[in-house]
C-alpha cells in the first residue's frame, strides 16, 4: 500500500516550501464564480445576479477575461435600461469575486502579476431618490392594500411601513423566528451587513399578524399559497399604486417612507440605521440629512429665544 507521502504532487510539495502557490491556469469563469459563492457568505440576490454572466463567460478562462470585455457587457446592461444602481451592485459581484482570487491564490490558482480586468472601472453617479407622500396618501395605500385579493397585502405593506424593512427581509419572515410578544423577528443574515438583522414590529403590525392563521411554524408569514413560498406582490402593488395615482412608486419606496416618518418622529440618524440595519449613519444622513437638519434647526431656534433681550 502507497503511503500518502508518496501520494503528494511534487509540485505542489516544492511550491508549499518555497511559501508559492500553484497557478491554475485552465480555471474558468464558471468555476471561479462557484468557488467564491461557495465561501462568501449566503447571498441569493447575488447569486442570481451572477448566473448570467456565467451563461455570458462561464466556459472562458477566468484570467483571460479583458476590461474591454466586461465594460462591454455591463454597458449593454445599461442600454437594456438598467439602473445605475442596480449596475453598480453588478459590478461589485465582479469585482468581488477576483478579489478573493487574489486574496485567496493558493485556493483559487491564480496567475503570478494577475491584475483584476475591474480595477480601473469605477461605479456609475447614483442619484438619490427621494421620496415623500403624504399622510392622506399613506391612508389611502393602506386601504387600497386590505381590498387586495391576498389577505395579507395589508399587513405586507403595514410591516414595511413601519419597521422599514426591505422587500426580501419581509419574505424571510417566519412564524418561528418572529416573537410577536416582544414585538420582534429575527430574519437571520443579513448579506449587505454580514450581521443578523432584527425586524422591530410596531403594535400595529403585531396586532395585524395576529389575526393571520399560522400554518407550521417554519412557514412564512408572508407566504403565497405554498406556505413554504412567499408571496409575489408585484401584480397587487402594480393596482395599488396605480389606483392611488403614484405610477411611479416602487414597493421599496416604502422603507424610505418608513426612515423619513422616523426622523420626524424625533428619532437620531443613528437610531434610524440601526432600525433599517444600516452599518452607519453615512446612507441616512446623504438621503435624509435635510430632515434631521431642520429638526435641529428648530431646536437651536427654541434655545435661542430671549437672547436678544
Amino acid at each position: 500500500m502507497r503511503s500518502f507521502a508518496s501520494k503528494i504532487d511534487p509540485t505542489l510539495l516544492g511550491a508549499a516550501a518555497n511559501g508559492a502557490h500553484v497557478e491554475n491556469l485552465r480555471l474558468t469563469f464558471a468555476e471561479l464564480v462557484d468557488a467564491y459563492c461557495l465561501q462568501a457568505n449566503p447571498n441569493e440576490p447575488r447569486d442570481c445576479r451572477l448566473k448570467k454572466w456565467k451563461s455570458w463567460f462561464g466556459s472562458k478562462v477566468a484570467w483571460s477575461l479583458t476590461e474591454g470585455e466586461l465594460v462591454n457587457a455591463l454597458e449593454a446592461l445599461s442600454a437594456a435600461g438598467m439602473a445605475a444602481s442596480t449596475r453598480n451592485r453588478e459590478l461589485g459581484d465582479l469585482k468581488a469575486n477576483y478579489n478573493w482570487a487574489i486574496r485567496e491564490k493558493r485556493r483559487s490558482g491564480v496567475p503570478k502579476q494577475f491584475e483584476s480586468p475591474l480595477a480601473n472601472i469605477r461605479k456609475l453617479s447614483e442619484p438619490i431618490r427621494r421620496v415623500h407622500l403624504s399622510e392622506r396618501k399613506i391612508s389611502e395605500i393602506l386601504c387600497l392594500a386590505k381590498l387586495s385579493s391576498y389577505r395579507r397585502m395589508h399587513g405586507l405593506v403595514l410591516t414595511a411601513l413601519a419597521s422599514g424593512a426591505r422587500k426580501n427581509e419581509l419574505r424571510r419572515m417566519r412564524w418561528d423566528n418572529t416573537d410577536l410578544e416582544r414585538g420582534l423577528s429575527e430574519i437571520g443574515h443579513d448579506h449587505k451587513t454580514g450581521r443578523n438583522r432584527t425586524l422591530i414590529l410596531s403594535e400595529e403590525v403585531v396586532a395585524e399578524l395576529r389575526q393571520y392563521k399560522q400554518h407550521k411554524p417554519d412557514a412564512l408569514i408572508f407566504c403565497g399559497v405554498d406556505p413554504y413560498s412567499p408571496y409575489d406582490e408585484r401584480r397587487e402593488w402594480r393596482r395599488i399604486r396605480k389606483e392611488a395615482g403614484l405610477s411611479d412608486l416602487h414597493f421599496h419606496d416604502l422603507r424610505h417612507v418608513a426612515a423619513a416618518r422616523m426622523l420626524k418622529a424625533g428619532a437620531s440618524t443613528l437610531a434610524a440605521a440601526q432600525v433599517l440595519g444600516h452599518v452607519d449613519t453615512r446612507m441616512i444622513a446623504r438621503r435624509y440629512g435635510s430632515l434631521e437638519t431642520n429638526e435641529l434647526k428648530d431646536i437651536v431656534s427654541r434655545a435661542a429665544v430671549g437672547l436678544a433681550k
